[in-house]
């Protein structure tokens, strides 16, 4: 076949690779002058109609999604009735061959490949996609800017997942795949089959990556297919018992023939897998000697054996300053620094000043025959923890070096405190945490106090079908999309997101005009949900819009909870915030409720409209509720699909009629 052209276009020159499902060649592209991949699926043609529109339709879904962990497609078509796919050309090894010459590979290699994988896969099962065919043949690594980069192959048994949450004939063909890594439902032929299959898949091959062996033998497929067979035949820590038990527990989880017990996501199982190996990991102290004399790693190795035996100490070495700036590049995480002052081409007190640069936590102890008052007195003001002069004691290095790895570990756990600290600040805003921060020091604190406020419910409108639909990944991108546009024209004005609740947002204003303020921040943010969704239309991630209940008045705010329980909470309670809450909950699309008693407090400052009496929950009689459109005298739009100027002559699209009959009051 070397020379035939495929497509009208490309020239096929060797075959690399091939399969039960077609072969993979390089052929030469003469219109971009570039070699490329190209898989021919020489198994499947398609002759039918049908086939070949499932065929287009799946393929441009895959050359659309673009992820650096995904080799990228850059055309597709049919050569006659046999399918073809081109692909860019990588240069590298499968995992596959890999695992043939090396049988398996450690933990922590395992940790970063799945890493990878996970977040292809999470993109992937957002767009609905199904790969369907995992395996080590199909997870290519290759080398980027010097780093190793996995790449997912082979979408040719991919299947897009429809939005009615099953899997149709026409997008399912029955038992496909590599038997040895298939799920339970993959190899029924389960119309059902969704991304968690593919989790299987990962399971299977992170499981043979890290111990040479699978989880389950081909005799037990049989099992498999009814549900009743529990893989691994033996526990993975029999195996790898450095590992722990833990271990045993995610490949049950993972492997796990009722989908609904599995991880749900492959960023869960890879988060769930880095922790084993992290926790597993020896906590070596990493030590890097300095030094151009040879004979000091010999002594040093014989002086520290028993350390170097038992995972105490980690030593390397460099030849003079220059080599160890090197050696840090590569790896920051050292704890201590031993190093000579006179020493080739960069001497230690040149490289003390530029220790910070590079690894900004990492101590360093002078080790020198100079030791003069100027040397001592020079190493001190460029950051030297210690200075030992030669001929060493090392009865006195061992202690120096408790001493100074006691003190880099308490720096690192400040660090990390600070860390989380500011992790912390991402849940939860400053503000919130001002008023928390005293509640762990004085008593009574937790008492509470009155406060004027206005609260507001922020609520996206017909989400929980989002929830079912969807898979999780996509509902929390979906989510983020949405608050990532909504919550800064409240904090901006000076707002609080007290917390997020499922697909609504509390929100308090207090201080000075907190009721004028909040009001102009609803305004604002229905807005932009309206802008966005008008430049996406009906497949926008803001289709939903929003339903607004808002209160104002005194409220209550307090904390929680305290040490003894180990856990602490800000609330805010009171007639106000139960109003907001409710109003929100009877809201209707870009609404923004409010009661007749708040209404004639805001005056006339702000423009509203009578929007009935609503049956609110917790309220025996209907309430009358009042519309905000937004500032009297302001631009205010109430016509279209989510604000349309109301001078439009343009009538509105027949696909938005629907919403422009939620929206038009």
């Amino acid at each position: 076949m070397s020379g035939r052209k495929v497509g009208g276009r490309y020239v096929l020159e060797r075959k690399i690779a091939g399969g039960g499902m077609g072969a993979i060649w390089v052929a030469f592209d003469p219109h971009l002058q570039r070699r490329v991949a190209i898989k021919l699926t020489t198994s499947q043609r398609l002759s039918s109609e049908g086939a070949r529109r499932q065929f287009e339709k799946e393929a441009k879904a895959i050359a659309r999604f673009h992820h650096p962990n995904v080799v990228q497609v850059h055309d597709f078509g049919l050569d006659g009735d046999e399918p073809y796919i081109v692909m860019e050309l990588l240069e590298g090894e499968d995992l596959e061959t890999r695992l043939k010459r090396r049988e398996k590979l450690p933990a922590s290699q395992v940790a970063a490949l799945l890493a990878q994988v996970s977040r292809a896969l999470a993109a992937a099962h957002t767009e609905g996609i199904i790969h369907r065919d995992l395996k080590p043949a199909n997870l290519f690594l290759t080398r980027i800017d010097g780093q190793e980069v996995l790449k997912i192959l082979d979408f040719g048994l991919v299947r897009l997942k429809s939005r009615n949450a099953e899997m149709t004939p026409d997008n399912l063909d029955g038992m496909v795949g590599t038997l040895r890594y298939m799920s339970p439902e993959q190899i029924r032929g389960d119309m059902g089959l969704d991304h968690r299959s593919d989790l299987w898949s990962i399971a299977v091959v992170i499981f043979r990556a890290l111990t040479g062996k699978f989880p389950f033998s081909l005799e037990s497929v049989g099992n498999l297919l009814n549900g009743s067979f529990r893989p691994p035949d033996a526990p993975p820590s029999q195996l790898l018992p450095e590992l722990g038990p833990e271990l045993d527990r995610l490949f049950t989880k993972a492997l796990d023939p009722d989908p609904t017990q599995r991880f749900q996501s492959a960023q869960e199982m890879a988060a769930a897998f880095s922790a084993i190996v992290q926790a597993a990991r020896p906590q070596a102290a990493k030590i890097l000697v300095v030094d151009d004399e040879p004979d000091v790693e010999v002594m040093l190795r014989q002086a520290f054996r028993r350390q170097l035996r038992d995972g105490v100490y980690e030593l390397s070495f460099a030849c003079d300053g220059e080599d160890a700036l090197e050696k840090l590049r590569q790896a920051p995480d050292v704890d201590v620094i031993l190093t000579d002052i006179n020493m080739p081409r960069m001497d230690g007190l040149t490289f003390l000043g530029r220790v910070g640069e590079v690894s900004p936590l990492a101590k360093v102890i002078i080790v020198s025959a100079y030791s003069d008052m100027a040397n001592l007195r020079t190493a001190m003001n460029r950051g030297a923890y210690d200075f030992l002069t030669k001929p060493l004691d090392f009865q006195d290095l061992e202690v120096t070096l408790g001493k100074t790895l006691k003190h880099v570990a308490e720096v690192r756990q400040m660090t990390r405190s600070i860390e989380e600290n500011s992790l912390l600040r991402m849940f939860v805003q400053s503000s919130v945490l001002e008023r928390l921060r005293p509640l762990t020091q004085e008593p009574g604190s937790l008492a509470g106090e009155r406060v004027d406020a206005t609260v507001i419910l922020v609520r996206l409108l017909d989400f929980a079908p989002v929830t079912r639909q969807k898979s999780p990944e996509a509902v929390i991108q979906r989510l983020n999309e949405n608050f990532h546009v909504i919550v800064p024209e409240f904090t901006s004005r000076g707002g609080v997101v007290e917390r997020f609740l499922g697909d609504s947002a509390l929100v308090v204003f207090r201080g000075g005009e907190h009721l004028r303020l909040a009001l102009e921040a609803c305004a604002a943010a229905r807005e932009q949900i309206r802008a966005m969704f008008s430049r996406g239309g009906d497949e926008s991630q803001y289709v939903h819009g929003v339903g607004i209940g808002l209160d104002s008045g005194e409220v209550i705010l307090g904390g929680l909870g305290g040490l003894e329980l180990g856990r602490l909470d800000y609330t805010m309670v009171g007639d106000v915030v139960d109003t907001a809450t409710r109003l929100a909950e009877v809201a209707a699309r870009a609404e923004i409720l409010v009661t007749e008693r708040l209404r004639q407090r805001i005056g006339a400052e702000f423009e509203c409209r009578p929007a009935g009496s609503r049956a609110v929950p917790g309220s025996s009689t209907p309430m009358a509720v009042h519309d905000v459109l937004g500032r009297r005298g302001a631009n205010l739009s109430t016509g279209g699909a989510f604000g349309a100027p109301d001078d439009t002559d343009e009538e509105t699209p027949p696909h938005h009629s629907a919403l422009a009959a939620g929206i038009a009051r």
